[in-house]
């Protein structure tokens, strides 16, 4: 069946090519129970993932202060001791010191 106009009923359906412009008070209810088309609703608890939020979404600014406290100690590696600037005229010079760094850093928990 074909239709002229934007909007048209048949006895089971009402079409509307055009907008609804509902104002004030005006509702839609189904089965006497008001229809909720969005707005200002409540979000849900979890219903926001990180695979839901733009690029940019979230700002340092906008973490809560005690993001620093939490992560401290979990991103960052502990500290290895001094190693001094090399003194190796030699291969077997160079090779004392690459050990000594290597033992550093294990000690460090920073090399495995």
């Amino acid at each position: 069946m074909s239709y002229l106009t934007k909007n048209h009923a048949t006895p089971d359906k009402l079409t509307i090519g055009g907008e609804i412009a509902i104002v004030g008070d005006g509702k839609i209810t189904k089965d006497g129970v008001a229809v909720n088309l969005g707005g200002s609703a409540q979000l849900a608890d979890g219903s926001v993932t990180a695979a839901k939020l733009a690029n940019g979404a979230v700002t340092v600014a906008k973490l809560d202060s005690s993001l620093t406290s939490t992560l401290n100690g979990k991103l960052t590696a502990t500290k290895a001791a001094a190693v001094p600037d090399t003194a190796a005229t030699d291969a077997a010079g160079v090779l004392a010191e690459l050990r000594d760094l290597k033992t550093k850093l294990r000690a460090a928990g920073i090399l495995a």
